[in-house]
């Protein structure tokens, strides 16, 4: 019989009784389960016993099953106990000197308190598994608790190894926030979009992994999302537009102005549809792509007074495929993108509007940066470093590009190397934002001028060499 694809069909299949569906699963499991088990015991024979009695075991309580979908986890987590069973029901194979050689005696010292920290981080470990939403829990479970490899999980799943690798990553800060507070540690929380306006947030981030900065970055798709988290203080600092930063000052929200993100950046793309549709995708109310448009409106008109439909930028060149936008105006890579999938061409550059325009900048919570002065300029410094790194090396800032949000790698450097972009001059400049606000308000984007002294915060700058 032909098998679903999915590891949970067939098990729902299997827990109504039908003998072809569980014969199915388990041929399709027993490779990885066989792996596994060689890992954890010494004897092929006996790994084989251990991978049969787990699947024994999993039939019989099958109807005790909560979920199909965790079904990988759980059988992993039957044949461990098995495993564990036929290792303590055997002698010692080996010496003790080939076991302290090889790391696997237990260290020599510990405490009772030392066994209890362990148990009570493994106990953490699992309650931050736990709060993962469903489609990351059973993969990271896998691959964190029970050690499989990403080939592994995905076989065991029934999923792509890209799939696996992006669901792993997308955990990785969830996980990370939630250990940090069974470990008291501080967390420098900062959010950030997948556009190479914020490529400097995602290259620090590559560079400092495990260098004692204690940097939580997080992606998100939407400006209403990362600017809601950091008006409630679930992030401590973002990359954000500056009319957003403004309009959120203006509201309440403690900012601080600690830096430039990048300038220019942006591009305007057209559908390639003969009947496309006479609405523009704007990424907010607050952008700066409102302002430039009102800029641009003075000289051209057919495109600036659009009606405009907010849309996040990872969704413009489908909301184009569909014929939902006629046209947007966001950050790149994604009018590269749109133009290199043959779905619009690019019309107009930000840079050509308004040259070395502001857009995004780091806006940092007060109350943080107060507290924890020393870790905002480190942060700031780690940022630097990594604009000096993407200026000498493109192909390193487009792999990291990719590897953080999916673009495609050429794509990405495309933008680089064409210079769309410049990471040049960015220390906080309190004219330079006195000029945009004003500029904001005359467009109708933000309602009155923003309270701007004390905004603009440059003391988080490296000082210049002499």
């Amino acid at each position: 019989m032909g098998m679903p694809f999915s590891p949970a069909s067939i098990v729902c299949m299997a827990r109504r009784g039908d003998a072809d569906a569980w014969r199915a699963l388990v041929a399709r499991l027993t490779p990885w389960a066989l792996g596994l088990a060689r890992r954890k015991l010494a004897r092929a024979s006996d790994a084989e016993d251990a991978v049969q009695d787990a699947f024994l075991t999993c039939f019989r309580k099958l109807d005790s099953l909560r979920s199909p979908d965790a079904f990988p986890s759980w059988f992993a987590a039957i044949l461990t106990t098995h495993c564990h069973r036929i290792t303590v029901s055997r002698p010692a194979a080996i010496s003790l000197e080939v076991l302290d050689d090889n790391a696997l005696l237990p260290a020599t010292g510990r405490t009772p308190e030392d066994e209890v920290g362990t148990a009570q981080l493994l106990a953490a470990c699992d309650a931050a598994l736990a709060a993962l939403p469903p489609h990351l829990l059973d993969v990271n479970r896998l691959h964190i608790r029970h050690g499989l490899s990403i080939a592994e999980v995905a076989a065991a799943c029934g999923l792509p190894e890209g799939t696996v690798k992006k669901r792993l990553f997308t955990a990785r800060p969830l996980l990370q926030q939630q250990l940090a507070r069974f470990r008291g540690d501080l967390l420098f929380r900062v959010g950030y979009l997948p556009v190479s306006d914020h490529l400097l947030a995602m290259c620090a981030d590559h560079l400092l992994r495990g260098r004692g900065l204690p940097l939580l970055s997080r992606r998100y798709l939407s400006w209403a999302a990362l600017a809601d988290d950091l008006t409630h203080g679930r992030l401590d600092a973002a990359f954000i537009m500056a009319p957003l930063a403004l309009s959120l000052r203006g509201a309440g929200a403690p900012l601080r102005y600690v830096m430039d993100g990048h300038h220019e950046g942006s591009a305007l793309s057209l559908s390639r549809l003969a009947g496309r549709r006479r609405v523009m995708g704007l990424p907010g109310a607050f952008s700066t792509h409102r302002v430039l448009l009102a800029h641009l409106g003075l000289e051209c008109s057919g495109v600036s007074n659009l009606p405009t439909l907010v849309v996040n930028p990872s969704s413009v060149i489908a909301s184009m495929q569909h014929n939902e936008i006629g046209a947007f105006f966001c950050a790149e890579p994604w009018s590269t993108k749109c133009l290199h999938e043959g779905v619009g061409y690019t019309a107009l550059r930000s840079a050509d509007i308004l040259p070395r325009h502001l857009c995004c900048i780091l806006a940092v919570r007060q109350p943080f940066a107060d507290r924890h002065g020393q870790v905002v300029a480190d942060y700031v410094r780690a940022l630097l470093t990594a604009r000096d790194r993407v200026r000498r090396d493109a192909a390193f800032g487009a792999a990291v590009q990719s590897a953080f949000t999916g673009v495609d790698a050429g794509v990405a450097r495309q933008v680089l190397e064409r210079g769309a972009i410049t990471f040049d001059d960015l220390e906080p400049d309190a004219p330079r934002m006195a000029a945009f606000a004003r500029l904001a308000v005359d467009a109708g984007v933000l309602a009155e001028p923003a309270a701007l002294p004390g905004f603009a915060c440059p003391e988080f700058l490296p000082a210049p060499t002499p």
